[in-house]
């Protein structure tokens, strides 16, 4: 079955691999690195279906003659000790093709990424008879010309470029799948992707088959995506049994689509559908609004209106005088309490106008059955002032308070945020003391503190030798040796 697979990687001295190693692995074969003198040999592995070389037209011949050549040479001129030595990946190929169109199909997307920019291309084909057929294709990081190697063409490492390479992948595969009658196609985006833009081209689709298609499409990629399982350990039993269940979830969902699109393909188009949840829900019918016929010129023309009636009795509510004005009274609340009569059939809404032959009579006679009588403050001076002042405190307690939260809070934020900066919270004085000061007494209280010269010379300590002072009349020793003086030079006692 057709998945897509393509990823692309770096051989980095710095990891400790080797270009030759890399390719005697993907040829099959036995290469010795000219380097470090180190021998590659798998020649005893029976996978290989076919190896190429693909290189532009100025390449020397006797560098891509073989991959011996092609790698040591590489490996030569690359002087860096933690340079990089190629770039290569894996892809996985369609198993729908037969072998033919598989090669062909990797050799073009080669030839058309890769080789007219200027690269030259290791391809080495494995498994195209089993169920995991797929290439490995190793290239080349610097220009090629007919002295041999240039720079380094740092374009090519540019993340575009491997996003513009992958997709050009699943385009060139799925126009293979297409001419060999296949229904499978392959997408270089995320299934996460895929499901987003399926959700939103269904949301805005104008016929049931677009829209059943999307739908389709949505389902069948909400699930999570196969692991991939290196090729060590996948012939082991947990392998094959991991690769089993995320085929039956894959299969299931494929199914799943199935069934929504005939589903959806099969629904009338006065529906609603949620596409985040998969519910419809019918369009209700059309209202329609019918209007009573009258006879042109008659005297009701002028003065009749339409009202909108109930289908229950007539009630009539009591007149409310005006607030401002005591002698007005409110008509829309004297009148009848307006509301929508639906017909029967319950599809026409109608329109009809009041069986009373002068609608303003409710409103004229409403005063005069108001037994109500309203309540007047005695002071009306006080009952504004305090009106005033209510209103005042409102205002200010949630209008105005409103428009300048976002500015107290900005205050406020960069007040803790200058607090924490520069204060620290002292447990011992209980208190918020400058940062400065908290970290100069954390070093000072640390066990292994040894001030610095600077600290010894602005705080001097207490002299090592302490010398004690000597009362010059107790210095019994002599200045001038005994033989020299006189008998009467010698030093005379004194008592303390």
């Amino acid at each position: 079955m057709a998945i897509f697979h393509l990823d692309f990687k770096i051989v980095k001295r710095s990891e400790g691999k080797s270009s030759v190693a890399k390719a005697a692995y993907h040829a099959r074969c036995r290469i010795t690195d000219e380097r470090t003198g180190d021998t590659y040999d798998y020649s005893r592995r029976t996978d290989l279906y076919g190896h190429f070389i693909l290189a532009p037209v100025n390449a020397p011949e006797h560098i891509v003659k073989d991959s011996t050549a092609l790698w040591n040479e590489v490996e030569r001129v690359e002087r860096q000790q933690n340079g990089q030595t190629a770039r290569y990946f894996d892809v996985a190929i369609p198993a729908e093709l037969n072998n033919d169109d598989k090669k062909k199909l990797v050799l073009e997307y080669c030839q058309k990424n890769f080789v007219d920019k200027g690269m030259i291309a290791d391809i080495a084909f494995h498994d195209l008879d089993s169920d995991n057929p797929h290439a490995h294709v190793m290239l080349t990081l610097k220009t090629i010309g007919p002295e041999g190697f240039g720079k380094k063409e740092r374009s090519w490492n540019d993340r575009k470029m491997s996003v513009l390479w992958r997709e050009s992948w699943s385009a060139m595969a799925n126009s293979y799948l297409a001419a060999a009658g296949s229904s499978e196609r392959i997408d270089h985006r995320s299934l996460q992707a895929q499901h987003e833009e399926a959700l939103e081209k269904a949301a805005v689709a104008l016929d049931n088959e677009e829209k059943a298609l999307w739908l389709a499409k949505a389902t069948e990629t909400n699930r999570p995506a196969m692991k991939r399982i290196h090729s060590a350990i996948w012939r082991s039993k947990a392998a094959q049994e991991q690769r089993a269940t995320e085929q039956a979830v894959r299969d299931a969902a494929k199914q799943e689509a199935v069934e929504v699109y005939k589903t959806f393909s099969e629904l009338d188009l006065e529906i609603v559908v949620d596409v985040r949840s998969f519910t419809i829900t019918h369009l209700a019918e059309p209202e329609e609004i019918v209007l009573p016929k009258t006879h042109p010129g008659s005297s009701t023309d002028e003065n009749q209106r339409p009202v909108l009636v109930a289908p229950t009795p007539h009630t009539r509510m009591r007149g409310v005088k005006s607030y401002r004005d005591k002698t007005k009274v409110s008509k829309v609340v004297a009148g009848k309490k307006p509301s929508v009569s639906i017909s029967d059939s319950g599809t026409n809404t109608i329109l009809k106008t009041s069986s009373s032959q002068n609608p303003n009579r409710a409103s004229r006679s409403a005063p005069e059955r108001v037994k109500r009588t309203q309540a007047i403050p005695r002071q009306d001076n006080i009952f504004k002032r305090f009106t005033t002042l209510v209103i005042d405190f409102f205002k200010r307690k949630f209008v105005w308070a409103k428009a300048n939260k976002s500015q107290i809070d900005l205050i406020s934020e960069e007040h803790d945020k200058r607090i924490a900066e520069n204060y620290v919270f002292d447990e011992v004085l209980g208190r918020h003391i400058s940062r400065t000061e908290y970290e100069k007494k954390a070093k000072f209280n640390q066990d292994g503190y040894k001030p610095t010269p600077d600290e010894i010379s602005r705080f001097p300590s207490r002299p090592k030798q302490e010398q004690a002072e000597h009362n010059q009349s107790e210095n019994l020793t002599p200045s001038v040796p005994l033989e020299q003086m006189g008998k009467d030079s010698y030093p005379k006692f004194r008592p303390l």
